[in-house]
């Protein structure tokens, strides 16, 4: 950085340069400056000064042989342009060119170089409406201008942060892009500062000023509200700004440094330039700073605001200066320092204090509050007996009870330190960070750590116990063996869970203590602070666990579904006794029995969860929850599913396992993700706690899915059968339909019965969701992982219950489809000598039979009315194109359509009774259509003009199906002229 101090000292040396001089040395240190800090901010070239940058646009004469050599590599080319473009911030891209072999520059003109990449570069003939790039190789010899793009205001903005103070006003000032980027109106605007005087970038510059001095900015994240923007400076500089500004809480600071952070800045600056630039002429003494302070104290506090101020590095000489501030301050430290010491080792408080009261206004007394800490015979290299056992015992700790043991001799060991800085120093804030830094000894590996120590012991004693079939030394038998491997993990994970939870309730204790005690917040952070080495491990270790269980748990329930289904295939050719059994069964009674056993699973539910279902909430609106009991193992079983089939299409018992030990799981780690918001460890558990919720959803679905995907390739080869069986010859019609039909009832209730264990599967889900899962994840919150998977989730079995009910809709319709076609042409075309009976065929009754065979389950098993509703209405629609093409089958007399009639009204009473009012206009509109065939040629186009005004077929029927209908009368031909001749309504 050799370069930048003799470029500044150049442009502020006393005396004005010259223009050409100025800019060029100011734009050189500008870009030196900022290659020092970070060098991806602007491109340079092996010349090292502006070329490339592209800051301004310019036009520029360019030679033949320039333009010709453009053409092929990389050329180095010579202008020269006015000296005024210059000074007005044009031309920042080029550097400037020695004179050295060349003709002596005009007046008033300025000798650039740059380098021309041929393929950025954009040349242009004088005359605007030619190109050269697109020109014949005769005329790119041509004079041209080259155009290139101003440099963005934000990397304008963060150039300027690394000038000195001096310096940046003054390239704001005489550069023109600057002062564009930073000023609303100008330097010069009169009675104008903060947002009215600046952009917002050159707000964010003077904001970056005050926070270069050790005042931190950023928004404070809560859950439920908008980010809250907070402000912290050094008590020192609150100290001084209350003395300058008169404000003194953090409210008014963010006002001043939001709206008017250059008043601030200038403020702190005019009261700390003079003294902090007095230590570059003298050499270790303070005589200004002495003269202008009233005390010991007065002159410690105002060597720390200069030891904040010179963080900002804001004079060219800064390294010097602040060698010197350092070197004087640390003196002045060490003095009073020396004299707490040896106060404290005679067992003088008094004079402690008296030390302590000037060490604390110098940064924040760290000197005094060490030599306590380091004093204390804990962390001596041989310490005495009484300190010498509390370590040794830190080498027994094996589990959470040993542990309690060692964690009460630290109790004991903190109350004794909190005596001692109550006694030995003055101010309440400075004891509490005395008492804070003790602490965070004790949890600190660089010190003896003697509660990480003891964390550490017990970890290589939970990681090495032996595994029951294991060869193990004769120690390691002594010790408890563990059945298995994901025993020996569970126990691992609970007992550091177990360790967190004594530890933050010894927080607690040490918030309460007396004479000094420390803050809740900075307790926890010390205990936290142990576990940051191992969260990795034990959040990939919990995972592993959870996910190592539920493969386990799927994989025997999927053995089990195998099982069945052998056994089942055995038992198939006993279908006598399950037809027989069907007949028994009372679907009414079963969907009482299903909505009683889901009550008392969701009250099982309730009770292994520790929730309260009650309407009553608590003060924040969300459910009252107890602390889950690990001991209960107890799972709900199987009263009434299965109890017909023979085995449950999913497990209850299964779900409901799988989520208490995802409970489980979680209730480990909330235990980290109560820790400051501001660690790593918190982020680490939250994100644990999203993905282990996440793995459970997978889990389920996985369970889900499969017994879906069984029962609707089941009903597929139902529809395949049906077909077949329509294809059959009439001697064995009789007993495959029989059989296809009872095989279709029980697919048809399994697969109902599956539609509600997985909705109370959703409920279980659900009700853990919103119990235990909003502490941790926003349920609003659409791009959460946790909710996108529940979203997934839900959709594969809405799914999953669409195709399963369109598989048993098309069953229904083509098995109903065969009944119909089994009607005979004598039906509806009887003989003259036949005698009516008008009572409907037995087709007709045969078809609404199984109609009200097959929707019995749905109305019985299905406690959705809206689902009961959609899926009836279909049933109904396709049973009315069911009809219409079956009559178009026919040719109709007039004693058929007496007995057509009397099927629609069979058909008619099945769809009002079971279909909704919108569906049952199709059986309305067929009904009445159905008296075109028994009235009178003269009467029929009078008839159909009548249904017409009426609008009996809008939306029902076109008019070419009602034609179709007519036309099956058997005497249409004869009457055919009678009804459509001038048809104004067919």
């Amino acid at each position: 950085m050799a370069d930048d101090n003799d470029g500044a000292e150049s442009v502020l040396a006393g005396g004005w340069l010259s223009p050409r001089t100025l800019l060029h040395k100011t734009t050189k240190f500008v870009l030196n400056a900022a290659h020092g800090k970070t060098r991806s901010l602007i491109p340079t070239s092996d010349i090292g000064t502006v070329a490339e940058t592209g800051v301004v646009d310019w036009i520029e004469d360019v030679e033949d042989d320039d333009i010709a050599a453009g053409m092929g590599e990389e050329a180095e080319q010579t202008i020269m342009v006015p000296e005024r473009d210059v000074l007005m911030g044009q031309w920042s891209e080029c550097a400037v060119a020695s004179g050295e072999g060349r003709s002596p520059t005009p007046p008033g003109m300025m000798r650039l170089s740059r380098s021309v990449p041929p393929r950025r570069r954009t040349a242009y003939n004088k005359d605007p409406q030619q190109r050269v790039g697109a020109m014949e190789p005769k005329r790119r010899a041509q004079r041209g201008r080259t155009v290139f793009t101003m440099l963005p205001v934000r990397v304008v903005g963060r150039i300027m942060e690394f000038l000195p103070v001096d310096t940046m006003l003054l390239v704001a000032n005489i550069c023109r892009i600057v002062r564009r980027a930073v000023y609303l109106h100008g330097p010069n605007a009169q009675g104008m500062a903060g947002d009215q005087a600046y952009t917002s970038v050159g707000l964010h510059m003077w904001r970056v000023r005050v926070q270069q001095m050790g005042w931190r900015m950023w928004r404070e994240r809560q859950r439920g509200r908008e980010r809250r923007l907070r402000v912290q400076a050094p008590q020192s500089h609150v100290v001084l700004l209350e003395n300058i500004c008169g404000v003194k809480d953090e409210a008014g600071i963010l006002e001043l440094l939001t709206t008017e952070p250059d008043l601030v800045f200038k403020a702190l600056y005019d009261n700390m330039i003079g003294d902090y630039t007095a230590f570059s002429k003298l050499n270790g003494c303070v005589p200004r700073v002495v003269q202008n302070a009233n005390g010991a104290a007065a002159v410690a506090e105002r060597l720390d605001q200069l030891l904040w101020f010179a963080r900002g590095r804001f004079t060219c000489s800064s390294d010097v200066t602040n060698m010197r501030l350092v070197s004087a301050a640390d003196r002045f430290e060490a003095e009073y320092q020396a004299q707490f010491k040896h106060a404290f080792m005679q067992g003088d408080c008094e004079r402690m204090q008296g030390c302590a009261r000037v060490l604390e206004h110098i940064r924040n007394g760290r000197s005094c509050i060490r030599i306590l800490v380091d004093a204390h015979p804990l962390f001596s290299s041989a310490p005495p007996a009484p300190y010498a056992d509390v370590l040794a015992s830190t080498e027994c700790v094996t589990d959470a009870h040993t542990f309690g043991a060692v964690l009460s001799e630290l109790d004991n060991l903190i109350a004794e330190h909190a005596r001692v800085v109550h006694a030995g120093l003055p101010s309440q804030v400075l004891r509490q960070s005395a008492l804070y830094c003790f602490v965070q000894d004790l949890f600190d590996a660089k010190r003896s750590g003697v509660a990480l120590r003891a964390l550490q012991n017990m970890y290589a004693h939970l990681r090495s116990m032996p595994v029951a079939g294991q060869d193990a030394s004769g120690e390691q038998q002594r010790r408890d063996v563990v059945p298995d491997e994901a025993t020996k993990d569970i126990v691992y994970l609970s007992t550091v869970a177990s360790i967190v939870s004594l530890l933050l309730e010894a927080a607690d204790k040490w918030s309460c203590m007396e004479p000094v005690s420390l803050p809740r917040g900075l307790g926890r952070r010390c205990v936290f602070s142990a576990f940051e080495d191992v969260i990795d491990e034990y959040v990939q270790l919990e995972r592993r666990v959870i996910e190592r269980a539920y493969e386990g748990e799927l994989s025997q329930w999927a053995l089990k579904v195998r099982n069945d289904s052998m056994r089942d295939t055995a038992l198939e050719s006993n279908a006598s006794h399950k037809d027989e059994s069907l007949r028994l069964v009372n679907f009414r009674l079963r969907q009482q029995q299903m909505e009683e056993y889901k009550d008392r699973v969701l009250l099982l539910v309730q009770d292994k969860l520790q929730i309260s279902m009650d309407t009553e909430t608590a003060g924040d609106g969300t459910r009252r929850r107890r602390r889950s009991s690990a001991s209960q193992k107890e799972m709900p079983r199987r009263t009434v599913v299965g109890d017909v089939l023979g085995h449950a299409p999913v497990s209850i018992d299964l779900c409901l396992n799988m989520v208490l030990t995802n409970r489980d799981t979680i209730d480990r780690l909330a235990v980290f993700a109560s820790a400051p918001q501001d660690m790593r460890l918190r982020d680490q558990a939250q994100d644990a706690i999203e993905s282990v919720f996440c793995v459970l959803l997978r889990g389920i679905g996985n369970h889900v899915r499969p017994a879906y995907a069984r029962v609707v390739a089941e009903l597929k080869d139902l529809e395949h059968s049906v077909m077949a069986t329509m294809q059959t010859d009439q001697s064995a019609l009789a007993q495959l339909e029989q059989q296809t039909r009872s095989s279709f009832i029980r697919a048809e209730l399994r697969f109902f019965e599956l539609i509600h264990l997985c909705d109370l599967c959703v409920q279980i889900l659900e009700i853990y969701f919103k119990s235990f899962m909003t502490a941790f994840i926003d349920e609003h919150d659409f791009l959460n992982t946790c909710n996108q998977e529940r979203k997934a989730l839900e959709r594969a079995v809405d799914d999953s219950v669409a195709v399963g009910m369109d598989c048993v809709i098309e069953i229904i319709m083509r098995q109903t489809q065969h009944i119909v076609d089994t009607q005979m042409s004598a039906d509806y075309s009887p003989d003259s000598n036949v005698s009516l009976t008008l009572t409907p065929t037995v087709a007709c009754t045969r078809a609404v039979q199984f109609l009200g065979e097959s929707t019995v389950i749905l109305q019985s098993m299905t406690g959705h009315r809206q689902m009961r509703t959609v899926f009836l209405g279909e049933i109904g629609v396709r049973l009315f194109y069911v009809l219409l093409e079956h009559i178009k089958r026919f040719r109709i007399t007039e004693p058929g359509g007496f007995q057509l009639i009397a099927d629609l009204n069979l058909y008619y009473d099945w769809a009002a009774e079971h279909v909704d009012p919108e569906t049952l206009r199709y059986f309305t509109a067929l009904k009445d259509l159905a008296n075109c065939f028994i009235l009178a040629p003269r009467d029929l186009r009078g008839f159909l003009q009548d249904q017409y005004s009426r609008r009996t077929f809008d939306g029902v029927m076109r008019s070419e199906e009602v034609y179709d209908v007519v036309a099956c009368r058997s005497d249409y031909r004869n009457i055919r002229t009678q009804v459509e001749g001038h048809c104004d309504f067919m």
